[in-house]
């Protein structure tokens, strides 16, 4: 299966941190996921604890209600999800017999339709899940989804102390090259600087890079937000190193396969 086209995705990624509609930012990129999946309808939940779950963003009265069903009921593909780490699948419209009671509820809630449970595991730590529900069987790309799945979470969230080469962490220089960048960011895009510093890690992270390295190439313009590809090359990273698919960082976490119908494998 080809590698999910960072660049294309990190594009739109920009665009939605940088839209000025008024709506939160964790909304716009809840509506972007669903543009890409092309879902009828996505939630976002976060826990940053377990049990806890947050709901952070639904497109649709539909999403809201699958996720209360599964906080009520203590079942489902968001919940199977974060537990296992693996995309979830449940098919409302075929013989339901995994979940009996979420997908009984849900079948008389919302109808017949397919949901997809991607979690979000930006440096290996899950810590959260993006829920995408649809009319038809059309199977979102697991690459892709797994792969804007995580770089959405990077984007709200700092990631575990360590992963990255961040402002915290690095030496003077660095510093000051990170802040530099993020200043830059913020005029290309006319953005926050929380949006802009949480761009430059999710760029970081779809390209398995130093937030410095990152930092370093906006502030050589090798790399602009503004411009429509939004991205260095997936093979270059920042300093213009060429990088193998070794390198790439790509590796979804899921082994191609997702769970179905109640959390059976199918690798």
């Amino acid at each position: 299966m080809a590698a999910p086209d960072k660049a294309s995705l990190l594009a739109r990624l920009a665009r939605a941190i940088a839209a000025t509609d008024g709506e939160p930012v964790e909304a716009r990129l809840c509506q972007m996921y669903l543009q890409v999946l092309g879902a009828d309808g996505v939630s976002l939940s976060l826990s940053t604890t377990r049990p806890e779950r947050m709901l952070l963003c639904s497109t649709d009265a539909a999403a809201t209600r699958l996720e209360e069903l599964q906080e009520v009921l203590g079942e489902g593909p968001s919940l199977q999800a974060y537990r296992s780490g693996r995309i979830v699948r449940l098919d409302l419209r075929s013989r339901l017999d995994g979940w009996s009671s979420f997908a009984m509820a849900a079948l008389e809630a919302v109808g017949e339709m397919v949901i997809d449970a991607v979690p979000i595991q930006p440096g290996g730590e899950i810590v959260g899940v993006l829920t995408a529900h649809r009319a038809d069987a059309a199977a979102p790309d697991p690459e892709t989804a797994q792969f804007l799945a995580d770089a959405i979470g990077t984007t709200l969230l700092r990631v575990p102390a360590g992963y990255f080469d961040d402002a915290d962490g690095a030496d003077w220089a660095e510093r000051a090259v990170i802040h530099q960048a993020t200043g830059m960011v913020v005029v290309q895009l006319r953005v926050s600087p929380e949006d802009a510093a949480a761009l430059l890690r999710a760029h970081a992270f779809a390209h398995n890079r130093r937030l410095s390295q990152v930092a370093q190439g906006v502030v050589d313009r090798r790399l602009r937000f503004a411009d429509p590809d939004t991205s260095v090359r997936p093979d270059t990273g920042p300093d213009g190193d060429r990088r193998s698919d070794s390198d790439s960082g790509t590796d979804s976490g899921t082994d191609s396969g997702t769970d179905t119908d109640g959390g059976s494998h199918t690798s």
